[in-house]
């Protein structure tokens, strides 16, 4: 039996009001995640990714507008859904692990009591039942329950991005959104990290969004990846068909400037200029003064998503 999209974006559009004019953060993306599956979105900083885990979870700044589109959870849509509404969503159905771990708890209270206080929030039980629940969420996460009682600066870095994993994770939720959780740890925790997150995910046969920089973490932890690039996502495919066969030049650009453990030694490639400005308008492709592939077509009209093979789509005149 084919497996269904628990969750659904269609052609989802979110712009930012500054003092100049508004930014358009996401651009018309569009996407679907399977129940059980994961979706990995890449890109360099500014691209967007971060605003579209925002705008799933509706937790979006002041001076951010969803201009049009469509979020459709279990065929529900979110976008017009009320705040009052929203609030049973959020950490019961679709919970999001944040890249800054020690941002994301309260330095005054104790660890347990805050994970308590997110189950009592969506769940009818008791104290001594959500700290039970705790204790399993500790142990899951590879945490001695012993520190469960402790304030967050008594942590290590690892130790804390364990503990808003186990808080995200409290009441079951069917989507959890990982903001690129191990920013700013040691390589050998992230790994750990890494490892049990997916681990967590098959467990409990959830459905990930995992965010992140570093397309060789996307290539390990992901059944399907979304490059992203100025709010757009330019490709779209199956991981092993986006790493065996990269599409887009953008693509191209990233997999080339990532350094391999294997094979021969070479110079890593950097892809030319930076990313435009988003205020700007940009009648074509908005690669077009980044790429060596550009031709005149591309700064004069926009490309549209064309399906190269089976669920690999491409953003670009040429299709790769």
């Amino acid at each position: 039996m084919e497996k269904i999209d628990i969750l659904e974006v269609k052609d989802l559009k979110v712009h930012y009001k500054t003092s100049k004019d508004y930014v358009k953060a996401i651009d018309g993306i569009s996407f679907g995640l399977k129940k059980g599956e994961s979706l990995g979105l890449v890109g360099e900083s500014g691209c967007g990714k971060t605003s579209v885990a925002m705008t799933i979870m509706k937790l979006l700044p002041d001076n951010a507008r969803i201009i049009s589109g469509q979020i459709l959870f279990k065929g529900e849509d979110l976008v017009p859904m009320p705040e009052k509404q929203m609030q049973h969503i959020r950490s019961r159905s679709i919970a999001i692990v944040f890249q800054a771990a020690m941002n994301a708890l309260n330095p005054v209270y104790r660890v347990e009591d805050q994970i308590i206080e997110a189950i009592c929030a969506h769940k009818s039980v008791s104290k001594k039942e959500a700290q039970i629940r705790v204790g399993e969420l500790y142990q899951l996460v590879g945490l001695d329950y012993k520190f469960a009682k402790r304030y967050p600066h008594e942590y290590s870095g690892g130790m804390k991005q364990r503990a808003i994993i186990a808080m995200a994770l409290a009441c079951n939720p069917e989507i959890i959104i990982a903001d690129e959780p191990t920013t700013a740890l040691d390589v050998i925790v992230q790994d750990q990290i890494i490892r049990e997150i997916v681990e967590i995910q098959h467990k409990l046969k959830m459905s990930l969004i995992y965010i992140s920089h570093d397309i060789g973490v996307i290539a390990e932890t992901c059944n399907y990846v979304g490059v992203m690039y100025a709010g757009q996502i330019v490709e779209y495919a199956p991981t092993k068909s986006l790493f065996h066969t990269p599409l887009h030049p953008y693509t191209q650009g990233l997999l080339s400037s990532y350094p391999s453990i294997s094979g021969e030694k070479k110079r890593l490639y950097s892809i030319p200029v930076e990313q435009g400005n988003l205020l700007d308008s940009v009648n074509g492709c908005r690669f077009y003064n980044r790429c060596l592939q550009g031709r005149h077509i591309c700064s004069q009209q926009e490309p549209v998503y064309f399906e190269v093979k089976n669920e690999h789509w491409v953003l670009c005149h040429f299709h790769g």
